[in-house]
């Protein structure tokens, strides 16, 4: 008996966004797009990026759909534009009305087919029950097979594998030194497995046992120490790519040195033992903070303006008869203050068309030039100490949660109850690698900020932030998460940048295609670890 081809219809209505709904269709189904009662009468176009017949995929080119009229009637509530629907995949599609742009949007995704066994029969995905192995605990390969005849025997069809690539110095299931190099551990001294081995073993699991595998990519992190990376740095966020993180750094290596001389018994006088064991000893902790880490960082500076620098500037056109027009709307007469590429202390300047129109002398003589030039000193003299109230406020924030990370790995019955703080067990996690010698003086370590070479490599760690927006990438510039110590960190891994484009770090994108297709080769299907972090544009660009 044929089964009938099924249809299933979208109604579209105007201004109707429906980026956040899945739309979950099988190979095989016809999709119907009909115009709700908002749209009937309007000229109305939808574009798709499912491919036309022939085409191959290409998330970025959008098509126009044609509408069908059976009826032959003028009004609207009989046509429509159809897709058949026999690709899987993820596929976007809008539409506009008249001369508008986009009036409405969403996703829909086909569902895969899966088949299995010698006779290639289908596997239902709402049948598939999965059983997740550790790979880094099979063993070598070629024991495998006995170690996963377990899941077959008690009824699991699919495997999850973690990844297969070669791990990290901490060992993590997720934290990968090379994307695509398969784990060394998995070869025995008399063989070398390679990754046609594990397409192997994967497709006689399918064929013999009916079993489909799948595993993970991991694209928002690589172990912190990748040998990819040190060779090419900007793949991550550094101090030249990402000098918006300077900042956060010089904390971060400020509490480093702290680290060092509460294990060195230093602040044992300060009320600050290596062994903190009570509330009094928090607080003192918080009034080293307040009273030397702090004042020694001086991290406003990273926000304020050279004052007289700016002054002198402003005067020198002053003199040399520089104008600005008079406006007539005086809201648009205020000071423009300019963020320093670069992030250097003082480093922020004064756009000078806003200080002309903004400070107006009486006139051309000295003391006139002189009086508009003490109006902007004082009104930059207000922006530093904004800048130095909102650092403030900032440091409010680092600060418990410095004190929290310790009450929760020292003092917390439900944590880890580290003991005495140590080189090894610091008073927080570091936010960024130091490949460089600690036996450095803090003073020393800021001489290497302004090093290109040097500060290529400090490289931000990857991590989470709690009830933050997962959509928002919190190691742009914008986010203080790093600054005000609010993230949970993986001081294994690093974050990786990869941009908007493959354009903006070449590298990346491509070494992340190869690892890719490596894994899409040999797999039938892939979990994206860490999605909640990953760049919706990076998923979206590899894994087509």
């Amino acid at each position: 008996m044929v089964r009938s081809r099924q249809t299933r219809v979208l109604f579209l209505n105007d201004m109707e966004r429906l980026e956040r709904t899945l739309f979950r269709l099988e190979q095989g189904f016809e999709l119907q797009f009909r115009l709700g009662p908002t749209l009937q009468g309007r000229h109305v176009q939808v574009h798709t990026n499912y491919p036309a017949e022939g085409e191959k995929f290409d998330r970025l080119k959008f098509w126009p759909l044609n509408w069908i009229n059976p009826t032959g009637r003028d009004d609207d509530s009989d046509k429509y534009c159809k897709l058949d629907l026999q690709v899987a995949g993820s596929y976007q599609y809008y539409f506009c009305a008249g001369t508008e742009e986009k009036t409405g949007s969403g996703y829909i995704v086909v569902d895969p087919v899966l088949r299995v066994g010698a006779d290639n029969h289908v596997l239902p995905l709402d049948c598939i029950a999965i059983q997740t192995y550790l790979a880094k605990c099979l063993g070598p390969l070629d024991e495998w097979q006995d170690r996963l005849r377990v899941a077959k025997e008690t009824g699991y069809n699919m495997i999850h594998f973690t990844p297969l690539q070669k791990l990290g110095m901490s060992r993590s299931c997720y934290s990968l030194a090379d994307q695509l190099e398969l784990n060394p551990e998995f070869s025995t001294e008399g063989k070398n497995y390679t990754w046609m081995d594990v397409g192997n073993l994967v497709e006689k699991l399918k064929k013999e046992w009916n079993m489909v595998c799948i595993t993970d990519v991991v694209y928002n992190h690589t172990a912190a120490n990748s040998r990819w990376l040190c060779l090419h740095p900007e793949c991550g966020y550094n101090l030249v790519n990402s000098p918006h993180l300077k900042p956060a750094w010089v904390l971060d290596r400020a509490l480093w040195h702290l680290t060092c001389d509460i294990a060195d018994g230093k602040y044992s006088g300060h009320g600050v033992p290596a062994h903190i064991e009570n509330e009094h000893q928090l607080h003192m902790l918080r009034g080293v903070l307040w009273d030397e880490i702090y004042p020694r960082t001086k991290l406003w500076e990273f926000y304020q303006v050279n004052v007289e620098k700016a002054v002198e500037q402003f005067r020198k056109l002053l003199q040399a008869g520089g104008k600005a027009v008079r406006l007539e709307n005086e809201d648009k007469k205020r000071l423009r203050i300019l963020p320093d590429p670069h992030c250097r202390r003082f480093g922020n300047t004064v756009d000078m068309t806003s200080a002309l129109e903004t400070f107006i002398p009486n006139g051309n003589e000295p003391s006139s030039i002189q009086e508009c030039c003490n109006w902007l000193r004082n009104r930059l003299e207000e922006l530093n100490v904004e800048s130095y109230k909102e650092m403030h406020y900032h440091e409010e924030q680092a600060t418990n949660c410095i004190v929290g990370n310790v009450v929760y790995e020292r003092l917390a019955d439900h944590g880890p109850k580290l003991g005495p703080i140590t080189r090894n067990h610091p008073v927080v996690c570091g936010y960024f690698t130091f490949p460089f010698e600690d036996n450095l003086t803090f003073d020393q370590e800021m001489q290497l900020m302004s090093q290109t070479d040097k500060a290529c490599h400090f490289l931000a760690h990857n991590g989470w932030v709690m009830s933050d927006d997962p959509l928002r990438n919190f190691a742009e510039p914008g986010s203080n998460v790093y600054l005000r110590r609010e993230l949970i960190c993986w001081g294994d891994s690093v974050k990786l940048r990869y941009g908007e484009k493959p354009a903006d770090c070449p590298y990346l994108w491509a070494h992340m295609k190869k690892y890719t297709e490596i894994t899409a080769q040999h797999f039938a299907g892939v979990r994206l670890d860490n999605c909640h972090s990953t760049p919706l544009h990076v998923a979206e660009s590899t894994l087509i």
